[in-house]
């Protein structure tokens, strides 16, 4: 390589196996820039990724599946107000939640998630060895109010989304239900890829795990990525610094 520099490839080395392989060139020039107030050109941070043999860890996509022709009829069960609209002009006009499931040596972790779709915040979550309902009613606990009529919150027509515990927890801080259509999971993707990022960034190259030791890992993540994890659509800033901007 022409013009090789020993401290700039260190740099990079070291920067891109600190943060696991997650960001790619552009991110990890506005990371490099943002610490050390060094300015790289993407292009020639590309090449010395590909001399050292740097990959990044892209995720993987999942495929839309098939539509189901006919829902079923489910008791309080709400319409998709949101229609993927993932546009919010503010903060806590538009949140995405659901429950997923992470696999660990000793059972399954289940992490209930709140995120705002404003800043791609994660507002709230909670982690439990039941998914039941004191499972989701945790996560919306320490949900704040919602600042304005007409703020939503969109999940799936999960039967925890259609008890009376959860509207009424969600009527006393100020949220209207809104839920994708059965089998179109794809309708609340804010945070279904967030937590395919989750996996692939901090489950995945941790693993195996037991389930307080991924508990007490995602709340660090959630830290991390909150304050410090800078996005490319929120103008290289991290979700708490995009806020700020607003606030």
């Amino acid at each position: 390589m022409n013009n090789y520099n020993d401290v700039t490839a260190t740099l990079i080395s070291v920067e891109h196996n600190k943060l696991k392989g997650i960001y790619g060139t552009l991110r990890l020039k506005h990371h490099i820039e943002s610490l050390y107030g060094l300015i790289l050109n993407h292009k020639l941070i590309r090449r010395y990724k590909g001399y050292l043999g740097l990959k990044t860890n892209v995720r993987k996509r999942r495929s839309l599946g098939q539509i189901r022709a006919k829902e079923r009829n489910l008791a309080n069960k709400v319409p998709n107000i949101l229609n993927c609209n993932f546009n919010a002009a503010k903060p806590l006009e538009k949140l995405s939640s659901d429950v997923s499931y992470i696999q660990c040596s000793d059972g399954t972790l289940y992490l209930s998630a709140i995120k705002d779709i404003f800043n791609t915040e994660i507002i709230s979550c909670s982690t439990s060895n039941k998914n039941d309902m004191e499972l989701v009613l945790e996560s919306c606990r320490t949900l704040p109010k919602s600042l304005e009529v007409g703020a939503l919150i969109h999940t799936d027509q999960g039967s925890l989304y259609r008890t009376e515990a959860y509207q009424t927890i969600l009527s006393e801080k100020g949220y209207e239900r809104s839920m994708s259509r059965r089998g179109c999971c794809w309708e609340n993707s804010p945070i279904e890829n967030w937590f395919s990022q989750l996996k692939e960034e901090c489950i995945r190259p941790n693993s195996p795990m037991t389930r307080k030791e991924a508990s007490e890992l995602i709340k660090k993540y959630v830290q991390w990525y909150n304050t410090e994890r800078i996005q490319k659509d929120l103008g290289y800033l991290s979700p708490i610094q995009f806020k700020h901007l607003f606030i």
